[in-house]
């Protein structure tokens, strides 16, 4: 089974508990869509998987178990404003060097590959 790692940011550009409410809102209607488009997809959701951690605290810890995460992917597929996300920058950038499809969905573009 192929497996896709879900790339989303979290705090985003202001870490205000609201943007935290509303990027995990985004993030579980993206998983649920994803779940019935691709069921042949083992989804791999660090926003869902790590939801134990307190998001406005360090991140230093949630990262290194998403790296780990991601390493296991084959993939990685992006979402949201993830240029505005130092975590979701960190993990596109280790995805590419690790040689992994980056896919960029629901960004404002669709795209494929290396760039």
């Amino acid at each position: 089974m192929r497996s896709a790692y879900i790339c989303h940011p979290l705090r985003g550009k202001t870490g205000s508990p609201e943007e935290i409410k509303s990027n995990l809102e985004r993030i579980d209607e993206i998983a649920k869509n994803l779940a019935a488009i691709y069921p042949d997809v083992l989804l791999l959701s660090p926003l869902h998987a790590f939801s134990f951690y307190d998001p406005r605290g360090p991140q230093e810890q949630v990262l290194g178990q998403c790296i780990a995460m991601l390493e296991r992917a084959d993939e990685i597929w992006v979402f949201g404003d993830w240029r505005e996300s130092q975590g979701c920058r960190l993990e596109v950038e280790y995805a590419r060097r690790l040689g992994k499809g980056v896919e960029f969905k629901g960004c404002g573009t669709t795209t494929t590959g290396m760039s």
